[in-house]
């Protein structure tokens, strides 16, 4: 099918495109219906596909000869990948290689529409992109914080993060990034909750299913550096990123260790972009036991190396959140100060990863 529709996309590029007529048309469209939008006629929709399928190609190739045309293409949702258009290299180059699974799962409340549009999740990343269209312009904060989720049809407690764009003031692009992946089925059932700040609520029921394209290599290096004990145990290498694997041992004093973080660097110099990463922790005999991961850009097919060196953040000021199993948040207010005292003692060493023989 990728084939066909790149064969129809070479055909339509051939068709001349007056590009400055073209320009000043889109420019006073946009400018007209902007306030005019409406929502989709479902019937329409349906009876118009084959018109549907032309318009897109000259779509885009007018997008490959309009610099106005490109800019609207790229913004617009159901034409392109939303995961192609946040700035990370690991998910535009699973979009472009078509690695991502489509969803296309919309729901209505109220005339405020919620579509998920698509789904990555392998070793080393579970990430979700959504499309938000609302009758009246909302805010960039409409949603809150980031969405509720269940497995199985159990509360999912989860380190993360979420993006919004806002296209227009009534549509807007999103992602959620699931950082805790450790633990999840290659294959379950997602429950996936978003809150508007009125009280609209849209629930999804996703059946996800892991990659299996991703390469796991052992490590096992260990060190100490002032109260950490540190263990890397692994990598994990996929399409659309790297992760760390580590745990630590440290005195109780407030999680020290979940402020580690590492500065990965191919042998051609290059340093891998760097990501958020999730930790779960205990704290046992004065001690604290804490498992994490730490998640980079890709590496490229022809790296055989890298270097690693652990490396402590500490905040300016105290203070984080706690997830327990039931997704239920905490506020931490570690001794700062004594983190602080103990974190300038702290250096660890750069080691090394063969990635190939």
């Amino acid at each position: 099918m990728r084939e066909k529709i790149h064969a129809y996309k070479e055909q339509v590029d051939r068709i001349p495109v007056p590009t400055e007529k073209l320009d000043a048309i889109i420019a006073q469209t946009v400018q007209q219906a902007a306030p005019k939008r409406k929502g989709l006629n479902k019937r329409k929709l349906v009876y118009s596909t084959g018109a549907a399928v032309v318009a897109l190609g000259v779509l885009f190739s007018s997008a490959a000869v309009s610099p106005a045309m490109a800019n609207l293409v790229s913004k617009v949702p159901l034409i392109g990948s939303i995961f192609a258009t946040y700035g990370d290299s690991g998910l535009k180059q699973a979009s472009e290689k078509g690695l991502t699974t489509a969803i296309g799962e919309s729901q209505d409340v109220d005339g405020h529409a919620i579509t998920v549009n698509e789904v990555y999740y392998d070793g080393t990343r579970f990430t979700i992109g959504y499309t938000l269209e609302t009758k009246q312009a909302v805010g960039e904060h409409y949603l809150g914080s980031s969405p509720d989720l269940t497995v199985n049809g159990k509360a999912f407690g989860y380190a993360g993060s979420s993006k919004h764009t806002q296209i227009t003031p009534t549509l807007a692009t999103g992602i959620v990034d699931i950082d805790a992946i450790n633990g999840l089925p290659e294959a379950f059932k997602l429950g996936l909750s978003f809150h508007g700040e009125d009280g609209k609520q849209w629930s999804f029921s996703l059946p996800i299913s892991s990659r299996t394209d991703t390469k796991r290599i052992p490590i096992h290096h260990q060190q100490q550096a002032g109260v950490i004990d540190l263990t890397v145990s692994d990598i994990t290498m996929g399409p659309a990123g790297l992760v760390v694997g580590f745990q630590a041992i440290s005195e109780e004093i407030g999680y020290l260790s979940s402020y580690l973080e590492f500065k990965v660097v191919d042998e051609k110099g290059n340093e891998l972009g760097a990501y958020s990463g999730g930790s779960q922790g205990k704290k046992s005999d004065g001690k604290e036991y804490l498992s994490g991961t730490r998640r980079f850009d890709p590496v490229t097919t022809d790296v055989k190396e890298l270097t690693i060196t652990p490396y402590l953040s500490l905040p300016a000021q105290g203070g984080g959140v706690e997830i327990d199993d039931q997704g239920g948040e905490s506020v931490v207010k570690p001794a700062m100060e004594t983190m602080k005292k103990l974190g300038k003692d702290i250096e660890f060493k750069t080691f090394t990863v063969t990635l190939k023989k």
